[in-house]
């Protein structure tokens, strides 16, 4: 899905944490590595973001997207949402993690986002080791 999705901008209008200045974003594709994207601020060069499909990494995970939410994004239909976590990059590789506590979701129908901060209730952590997943799982899929 990121490939196709390459160049595309999403809106995100302030909602990503720590960047609420910043609205415009545009997915780039890691040459080579088709699990991974670059999320890079079209307002500010320097500012960018790695992520991925946390599905990709953990199979269990699962949210629900509160009804306000949906209606903002102008989510109606599954299909459309594409859901990607923020990985903070470590050396080595496998020292990195993935933020499920607040992943971003995209309407890839017309492109809005937003971050969502998940209820107490899913326990998921912002920093998810995925080392642990690629062991167990003989990689990502």
């Amino acid at each position: 899905m990121l490939q196709q999705l390459d160049g595309k901008i999403i809106h995100l209008d302030g909602s990503l944490l720590g960047f609420e200045s910043l609205n415009q974003f545009a997915i780039r594709t890691i040459e080579g590595n088709p699990l991974f994207a670059l999320l890079q601020s079209e307002e500010e060069e320097g500012v960018g973001l790695v992520v991925a499909s946390p599905f990709q990494f953990f199979k269990e995970f699962t949210f629900e997207v509160p009804e306000q939410e949906r209606e903002h994004l102008q989510l109606e239909r599954h299909e459309d949402a594409l859901v990607l976590g923020i990985l903070t990059l470590r050396d080595p590789f496998k020292s990195s993690t993935m933020n499920l506590m607040a992943p971003i979701v995209v309407n890839i129908a017309n492109m809005k986002g937003m971050q969502l901060v998940l209820s107490p209730k899913f326990e998921y952590s912002a920093r998810t080791p995925i080392s642990e997943q690629m062991t167990a799982e003989g990689g990502a899929r």
